[in-house]
């Protein structure tokens, strides 16, 4: 049986039953007792083929968006690294890390890694686990240009550079 990416496996005769995050000898012993309501002492032996790759995903003002697999440890630092690093325009104080519930619910949670930068702050570069999104806002700065560059420079006509003679 796969377990899907919510972490659990849906088997004949009873509910789907979470497995993700738990070792083989427990996920037994909850299907032997499951299995036990359906048939007289039922044999249960759960192993563990494979591992299926683990992604996490970096997106917002770095250099190579996307996703990346999670082999290991590996922190919000370490993704940003892997991604190129941030943009000029990035606002470390400001990352969100969107990591997924055991019930599927999103919960954000705000880094400044401006501060884990200096070791101020070092439990603010937490480690990933699968799933999670790390997003990096662009500065309000980086917003501005942004808006000079679509709404003045892409519509009006008109060049801005200017020249200048030394004699």
């Amino acid at each position: 049986m796969t377990v899907r990416p919510d972490g659990r496996i849906s088997l004949q005769l009873i509910p789907e039953v979470v497995a993700a995050g738990r070792t083989p000898a427990d996920l037994a012993k909850q299907l032997r007792t499951l299995y036990s309501r359906e048939m007289e002492d039922p044999e249960i032996a759960v192993i563990v083929r494979s591992f299926s790759a683990q992604r996490i995903y970096v997106d917002g003002e770095v250099v190579k968006p996307g996703e990346m697999p999670l082999v290991g440890r590996l922190t919000v630092l370490q993704a940003l690294a892997q991604a190129g690093g941030t943009t000029p325009v990035a606002r470390l104080r400001e990352v969100l890390l969107i990591r997924r519930e055991a019930d599927g619910t999103p919960r954000v949670i705000p880094l400044n890694l401006n501060r884990a930068r200096e070791a101020k702050l070092p439990d603010q570069d937490l480690s990933l686990k699968p799933y999670d999104i790390v997003y990096v806002p662009r500065s309000a700065i980086g917003n501005v240009n942004r808006w000079v560059d679509v709404y003045i420079r892409r519509n009006i006509p008109y060049s801005f550079s200017f020249r200048y003679n030394v004699k």
